[in-house]
């Protein structure tokens, strides 16, 4: 499976396990920026955000080259990081986290990383940041993982 067929199946993963929860759900077109899902309860509509990667080939999700901002007008967007498995039996991976928090965080690792020099001692050039939730205790404590339920409060 490719990145791309990777990433259409985890949009359609995280539609199918809100509709599962009684949410209504509906994966965006290829074309709008920022939002891979809208989705209601009834009474509040979110926008969710969906990367996903594949265990054991990646260790981390691609967050793009440029900075992550943090927007008054993101509180009710979220992203969703889907671990999808190689193997058909095994479980499917979900960590909702909303994005203002996670951009936040991980462009402020991503600015401290590029100030240490690389093992050659040389300067990073990397633009990319990548999130390996292994490398932010904030976001292990299982708070985030299977939290679909936290999309909605008010």
């Amino acid at each position: 499976m490719d990145t791309i067929f990777a990433g259409i199946t985890g949009e359609y993963f995280v539609a199918g396990e809100l509709s599962r929860r009684g949410y209504i759900a509906t994966v965006s077109l290829r074309n709008t920026a920022h939002v891979d899902i809208l989705a209601s309860n009834g009474k509040k509509a979110v926008n969710i955000q969906v990367k996903t990667k594949r265990k054991k080939v990646s260790d981390g999700w691609a967050m793009g080259n440029k900075p992550l901002e943090v927007k008054k007008e993101w509180q009710d967007v979220f992203y969703v990081f889907v671990d999808l498995p190689i193997e058909l039996e095994e479980k499917i991976g979900y960590y909702v986290i909303p994005k203002n928090d996670l951009n936040e965080t991980v462009e402020n690792n991503f600015q401290e990383h590029k100030k240490t020099p690389r093992r050659n001692g040389m300067p990073r050039t990397t633009q990319m940041r990548i999130f390996r939730i292994k490398e932010y205790p904030k976001f292990q404590t299982g708070k985030y993982e299977n939290n679909w339920d936290s999309i909605f409060k008010f």
